[in-house]
């Protein structure tokens, strides 16, 4: 059987592509908010369970416990919620807890070279920056990245602000 420790790990380092990771200790779930409490305890007994919502917590994108995540398989298994996430954006539906998430879209860009802190390098075009602070990226596939300005490089930051014509 594998650990569920690993798999939470494994699932918040996949997750941290699209969305912010929280952690709760099972103790504390009486000062959570009722939409999270009710759907960790419809999550069954199965620990850790990774529970999607916007920040002002008003709608649940996903909720899976470690029986759905077993196979580690995270862009399959949280694709669907991924895939509402981005929906719930782009239609401006999605609760960032009191102001809606401001999008600067960014249009004929050109493929480049992109570096995260880290020295990792990916091409992509870059389509827009949400809230001033999360760079979207498209590659030549339609795979849509998102980084914070903490997940780039200074010169990417610079860069893509310049490009989306922000200071």
């Amino acid at each position: 059987m594998a650990c569920p420790g690993a798999v939470s790990v494994s699932a918040s380092k996949a997750v941290l592509t699209f969305s912010k990771s929280i952690v709760v200790d099972t103790s504390e779930t009486a000062g959570l908010p009722d939409l999270i409490k009710n759907a960790y305890r419809t999550g069954g007994a199965s620990i850790p369970i990774v529970i999607f919502t916007d920040p002002g917590v008003t709608r649940i994108y996903g909720r899976y416990d470690h029986p759905a995540m077993k196979s580690q398989k995270y862009g399959e298994i949280f694709k669907e919620a991924k895939q509402s996430i981005q929906k719930s954006k782009q239609d401006g539906s999605f609760s960032s807890g009191g102001k809606k998430v401001e999008l600067v879209k960014v249009e004929g860009t050109k493929v480049q070279s992109w570096k995260s802190s880290k020295g990792t390098e990916i091409k992509a075009r870059l389509v827009g920056v949400e809230d001033d602070s999360t760079y979207v990226f498209e590659t030549d596939t339609g795979k849509t990245i998102r980084a914070s300005a903490a997940q780039l490089d200074k010169a990417s930051v610079v860069k893509a602000r310049k490009a989306a014509g922000l200071k």
